[in-house]
C-alpha cells in the first residue's frame, strides 16, 4: 500500500497511463499539490490527438498492450505515446510497427482529393525521436519506442506503396505547408470530430485504465453516426474475464473519476456478466459530458471466458502468454478510492 499523498497520486497516474512507477513519481513530485497530472490540452494539440486517436484506433499488427501503446505522457502542450516492441518470433508475416503507424498517421491525398491519415501533420527525427508535428502550429505527438532508421524507411516504402496506389504524401510535395487537399481541415473548429476532439484525446491520455479489464487481447475502435453535435466513439476491449464480473463498471467508474477522468456519466448499461459461459460476453455502458460537450461514448466491453478463452489460447499461445504478463491488478485502496467517488 502506498502511505503518502505523493505516492498515492503517482499509483493512480501510473494506473491512468501506463507510465513506469519512478516516471510517475517524479512527475508528482515535480507538480503542484491538487494541480491536474492529466491536463486537457487546448486548441491545436486536441485537435491533433483527437485525429491520432481515430488512426490508430484500429490497427492492422499485433499488439499485447491496448493499440500497442506502452504507455503516454500527457503534457499539457504535448503528449508522448511510447509504443511497444513486440518480439520478431510473435508478429504476424511482414507486420512492423513503424510500418502500420507510417500508413496510419502521415497524410495521402488520393486522385479524388481526399485525405487519410492525420491531416497537416509532418513527421520528423529529432534528437533520435519522431516527432508528429502540424504545420504552422505548436501540436506535436511524439512517438517513442521507434527507431529513427526504422521510420524512415517505412516513409520511404510508404511512398512507394502510396504511388502505386494513384495516391501522394502530402510531405513529399509540400513539406512545410498545407497541401490543397488538407486545406478544408485547417480551421480548428470544422467537422464533428473537433468537437469530441475532447473525448478522443482525452481516451488517448488515459489508455492504461484499459488494462484494469484484465489480461489484454485486443481493442479496436471506431466513429459511429454523428450525434450530439460531435462523434459517437465506440471502443471494444477484449480481455480474458479474469477480475470477476463488473469490470466494465470499474472501468467506467475510472473514465469519469472527478479530477482524473473524463466530464462524463454513464446513462445507459447493458450488463451480461450474470450470463454463464456460451451466452454473451459483451456488456456495453453508454456514457456522454452532462454539461452538453458534443460526443458520446460507448464502451463495449467483452470478457472472454470458457471454450471462448481457450481457442484464443490455443490459438497463440506465446502470443497470450505474453499478454497475460500485462495484466493489472487494481490495488484494494485504489478501488476503495474509487467507490468513494
Amino acid at each position: 500500500m502506498k502511505n503518502t499523498a505523493v505516492e498515492r497520486r503517482a499509483s493512480l497516474l501510473r494506473l491512468y497511463t501506463g507510465l513506469p512507477w519512478q516516471s510517475a513519481l517524479r512527475k508528482v513530485q515535480a507538480a503542484a499539490p491538487g494541480s491536474s497530472l492529466i491536463p486537457q490540452p487546448d486548441g491545436d494539440q486536441l485537435l491533433l490527438e483527437g485525429r491520432v486517436m481515430a488512426a490508430l484506433a484500429w490497427r492492422q499488427i499485433t499488439t499485447l498492450h491496448p493499440w500497442g501503446i506502452k504507455y503516454v505522457d500527457p503534457r499539457a502542450d504535448r503528449l508522448l505515446i511510447h509504443f511497444e516492441t513486440v518480439p520478431v518470433e510473435l508478429r504476424g508475416l511482414g507486420e512492423s510497427q513503424a510500418l502500420d503507424l507510417a500508413e496510419k498517421l502521415l497524410p495521402r491525398t488520393d486522385e479524388s482529393g481526399e485525405i487519410h491519415g492525420v491531416p497537416g501533420a509532418r513527421a520528423h527525427v529529432e534528437s533520435g525521436r519522431v516527432v508528429l508535428r502540424v504545420v504552422g502550429t505548436s501540436a506535436s505527438v511524439t512517438l517513442l519506442g521507434l527507431d529513427p532508421d526504422d521510420w524512415l524507411r517505412a516513409v520511404a516504402l510508404q511512398d512507394q506503396v502510396a504511388t502505386r496506389n494513384g495516391m501522394r504524401l502530402c510531405h513529399r510535395d509540400l513539406s512545410a505547408q498545407w497541401h490543397p487537399a488538407e486545406q478544408p481541415y485547417r480551421r480548428r473548429g470544422w467537422g464533428a470530430d473537433a468537437a469530441s476532439a475532447w473525448l478522443s484525446s482525452g481516451l488517448l491520455r488515459r489508455v492504461g485504465l484499459l488494462r484494469t479489464l484484465g489480461v489484454p487481447l485486443g481493442v479496436t475502435g471506431w466513429v459511429g453516426h454523428h450525434e450530439r453535435g460531435g462523434e459517437r466513439w465506440i471502443i471494444d476491449p477484449t480481455f480474458a474475464r479474469g477480475h470477476g464480473p463488473g469490470g466494465h463498471r470499474r472501468l467506467m467508474a475510472f473514465l469519469a473519476a472527478p479530477g482524473w477522468g473524463l466530464p462524463v456519466v454513464p446513462v445507459d448499461e447493458r450488463c451480461r456478466c450474470h450470463l454463464p459461459p456460451g451466452y454473451s460476453d459483451q456488456c456495453t455502458t453508454i456514457a456522454f459530458c452532462p454539461a452538453g460537450r458534443p460526443g458520446v461514448l460507448e464502451v463495449r466491453a467483452i470478457g472472454r471466458r470458457g471454450e471462448a478463452l481457450a481457442r484464443i489460447e490455443e490459438d497463440r499461445p506465446a502470443v497470450y502468454a505474453a499478454r497475460q504478463k500485462l495484466g493489472l491488478r487494481v490495488p484494494a485502496w485504489i478501488d476503495a478510492w474509487i467507490e468513494r467517488n
